[in-house]
This record gives C-alpha cells, structure tokens and sequence, in this order.
C-alpha cells in the first residue's frame, strides 16, 4: 500500500503542476483574446467576431481545471462553510461530502463524455473548430477532480474531504 500511496501522491504533485502551468498559459490566451477585442472593437471600430466564443470556451477550461486544483487544495468554500456551521457534525459529514463529490463527479464524467461525442458533429459559430474541443472540458476537468479525490482518499484514509485543506503536501 505505501507504493501505491507513494506513487499516487508523485502522480497528483506532477499532475497538480501541469494543472497550473495550463492554467497560466490559457488566462494568458484569455487575456491577450479579450484584449485584442477591446483593441479591435474601440481601436480599429471592427471588432473580431470570434474572439467572444474563444475567451468563452477559454473560460470553461480555466474554471474546470482550476476547480480540479481547487479540489485538490480544499479551496472549495462550500465546504469550509458547513464544516464551520456545524463542527459537531464533521464525523457524519465528512464521509458524506467525500460520497456525495465522488457520485457528482461519476456523472458528470459520464455526461460530459456523453455531451463531448454528442458536440463532435456540431462547429463553433464564428470560426472552425469542433465543439467536442470546448465541451471536453467537462469530462478532463470532472476527471481530475476525481483523480484529487482518490489521491486524497489513498494519502490519507480516516481524513475527510473537508480536512484537505493545508495537507495536500
């Protein structure tokens, strides 16, 4: 068991890594698309016409890869906010929460898989690109959140979800 909680915890500090270098790359893709609309739109008076669909899907991706990190830090505020509004309860809510986050991440894994095959026959409305690119963000950012989660479940079996926080190492 400690290899395989040793190679776990390699696999999440690497992946955890590539999260956040995309993360960099792709706000900065972001930032340089919207900056060239607000350029081209008050600059040139002609603004792109693709630029709002691309920053768009540029955010889905950022927001799914970020929640993947965020799940991996214990950055959800969500769950800061119960464990604090009921302490008492955190023996009972611990397990529950890591459940209930495995269950709703399963699906949205299988939908987003489902929704991906579904977007390959469709293109973006402005420029030549295949939906399913913009829509596999779900199941990659749902993957990874689950990848976190059994990272943290083999790292530390008795600690909860909600206790993530300053112990992802």
């Amino acid at each position: 068991m400690n290899g395989l909680r040793a190679v776990a915890i390699g696999l999440d500090r690497l992946l955890a890594g590539v999260e956040a270098a995309a993360i960099v790359v792709l706000v900065c893709v972001l930032t340089a698309i919207t900056f060239a609309q607000v350029a081209a739109r008050y600059v040139l008076g002609d603004p792109l016409i693709w630029s709002e669909e691309a920053a768009r899907y540029l955010f889905v991706w950022v927001s799914m890869i970020g929640a993947a990190l965020a799940i991996r830090e214990g950055g959800h505020f969500g769950l800061d906010l119960l464990i604090r509004r009921a302490p008492a309860l955190k023996p009972v809510l611990g397990p529950a929460v890591t459940v209930v986050t495995s269950v709703f991440l399963v699906i949205l894994l299988k939908t987003g898989i489902d929704e991906t095959n579904l977007a390959a026959m469709q293109f973006a409305m402005t420029f030549p690109m295949r939906m399913q690119w913009a829509y596999l963000a779900l199941p990659v950012g749902a993957g990874l959140m689950l990848f976190h989660v059994a990272v943290h479940v083999i790292r530390s079996p008795s600690m909860h979800l909600l206790d993530v926080r300053g112990n992802s190492e």
